[in-house]
């Protein structure tokens, strides 16, 4: 920040101001939005918008009211820096001090994912696993879609005041599926439940897990929707094999088909 000098009066004031630009500082050496603010013109740098890694533009700040802390002032520039970490880590404090409690909170859902899904309360992004929702292999993504509310607790918080919730009350899948409704040379729908050094295993039903090679040609991922050609199954057992051939995306792979 190229002689800075900070106003008294305004450093570590909370303001909130509308994002007016997105542009390229080169002053900063990074992208950043400005904002007006009672006539003054407020830059705010990328690594100044969020506690944790910013991916893709800034374009989505735009027209948004965000709030920030004045942390210099540039003579030459006559524009204000901001920086939007500090009210961020206060407002994560502050909710986990409410979750600590043990109260419930209905949070909504922003981003699902392979391991789980990104949820939002009062505007605060926290993490749901696939573990942390249901009781059973059952995954966020096969439940809910982005936009809907999931009622969670408290689970952890670390240092760096990343928030991990639970389901105040765990998913369990309901199916008549067993082992008795596979047969070999087919190929079914499954979940990838997870991936060892030495196997994949692949959820076909509740409680019913395959195994199989690790699928070194596919980018497989823990939580993927997978198409499972069957090889061996040994009822007696409760034991499956097979292979998986297919990541599934976006399309459902639901009915069962001859291999």
């Amino acid at each position: 920040m190229k002689e800075s000098f900070a106003i008294e009066s305004d450093l570590g004031h909370i303001q909130k101001g509308k994002v007016k630009g997105v542009q390229y500082d080169h002053d900063l050496g990074e992208d950043s939005v400005w904002l007006e603010n009672k006539g003054q013109k407020i830059v705010i740098a990328r690594s100044k918008l969020e506690l944790y890694e910013l991916k893709g533009g800034l374009h989505r700040y735009m027209g948004q009211m965000i709030a920030y802390e004045v942390i210099g002032y540039d003579s030459h520039r006559q524009v204000y820096y901001g920086s939007c970490l500090e009210v961020k880590r206060q407002k994560r404090r502050e909710l986990i001090k409410r979750l600590e409690t043990g109260q419930p909170f209905l949070a909504t859902v922003t981003r699902l994912t392979y391991f789980g899904a990104y949820l939002t309360i009062d505007g605060i992004s926290v993490i749901l696993r696939n573990k942390d929702f249901a009781a059973d292999y059952t995954t966020v993504a096969d439940v809910y879609r982005v936009g809907e509310q999931i009622e969670v607790c408290f689970l952890k918080a670390n240092t760096n005041l990343k928030i991990n919730v639970q389901a105040v009350t765990k998913y369990v899948q309901t199916s008549a599926i067993t082992i008795n409704d596979f047969e070999p040379h087919t190929i079914v729908y499954g979940t990838i439940r997870s991936i060892k050094p030495w196997a994949c295993f692949v959820n076909l039903a509740p409680n019913l897990d395959a195994i199989c090679p690790i699928p070194l040609a596919l980018s497989a991922k823990e939580g993927m929707s997978v198409a499972f050609r069957i090889h061996q199954v040994r009822k007696e057992e409760g034991k499956v094999r097979g292979k998986i051939i297919k990541i599934i995306e976006n399309q459902p792979f639901s009915c069962i088909s001859m291999a």
